[in-house]
């Protein structure tokens, strides 16, 4: 079987849209429909279902999507192990936040790429859930992320510190942050139990978010007030674009890695979590 047809059943499967996949995709229409159409017939079962009001999985669609998922992680696991025949002696798969992903890359890979030549790593940013799920089921070999999450078989490090901010467009005292003007982050969990404590006022405002891209992309076009990272924080001021609000609260969350317990005495993830501690603390 294609693997497109994978990719373009997941994609439709997100958007509800056989339009807007085919532009994600950059295919024609007719292409995701083709693609659709020979899925169905490989599995004989109707995938989706059209209509004036969108587009809706059938109950089997519904049913293929953890399948389909697998076999496209399998299929690039597969590709992977055998383009890097030869080149490399181990192969490591590595999760991130999207909020961190920035300041781990930025001198961690290339420490790893200097003192361990043989190894390869295929990264993959996603949330804190998704990613302890997948270390479960061996998809993933270490994770960075914000909220463990206390499975038997985890094993939890904190590796650093991070620190969030409140900057604001307005040039505004805390005392002037209105709800309706207001982005609330999502970060995590204790991230949300502090703001809570500390900003019960700005609980509840007309637009929240878990992505941090997003707020900055949010800040940069429609202006406003909310919490980003310290390294956000500077590059904004240094942009132009924001400033911190002086007299704002700041948030602290730690930052862990994450490993299942049969990696957790590997050679291999311990020198990855010296070097993690070492350039991301």
């Amino acid at each position: 079987m294609q693997i497109e047809l994978l990719d373009t059943f997941l994609d439709l499967i997100e958007t509800r849209n056989f339009n807007r996949t085919a532009d994600r995709l950059g295919i024609t229409q007719s292409t995701v429909s083709s693609r659709i159409r020979a899925l169905e017939g490989l599995l004989g079962k109707q995938l989706f279902i059209r209509s004036k009001s969108g587009t809706e999985p059938t109950v089997a669609g519904l049913r293929l999507v953890e399948h389909a998922r697998a076999l496209r992680l399998g299929w690039l696991d597969a590709r992977r192990e055998i383009q890097g025949v030869g080149k490399f002696e181990n192969h490591i798969r590595i999760g991130i936040h999207p909020d961190v992903y920035q300041r781990v890359l930025q001198g961690w890979l290339e420490w790893v790429r200097v003192t361990m030549p043989k190894l390869a790593i295929y990264v993959e940013v996603d949330y804190s859930n998704q990613m302890i799920q997948d270390l479960t089921t061996g998809s993933l070999d270490l994770a960075v992320l914000y909220s463990p999450q206390h499975y038997p078989d985890m094993h939890y490090e904190q590796i650093a510190q991070e620190r969030f901010v409140m900057v604001s467009t307005r040039g505004v005292s805390l005392k002037g942050v209105v709800p309706s003007d207001y982005i609330r982050a999502h970060y995590s969990v204790l991230f949300d139990r502090a703001h809570k404590q500390m900003l019960p006022e700005l609980e509840h405002g007309p637009v929240s978010t878990g992505h941090g891209g997003a707020i900055v992309y949010l800040l940069k076009n429609q202006g406003g007030t909310a919490f980003v990272t310290e390294a956000v924080a500077k590059m904004l001021s240094l942009e132009g674009v924001a400033e911190p609000v002086a007299d704002a609260p700041s948030i602290s969350q730690p930052i862990y890695s994450a490993v299942h317990v049969r990696n957790k005495h590997s050679h291999t993830h311990a020198r990855l979590l010296k070097g993690l501690k070492l350039l991301t603390g």
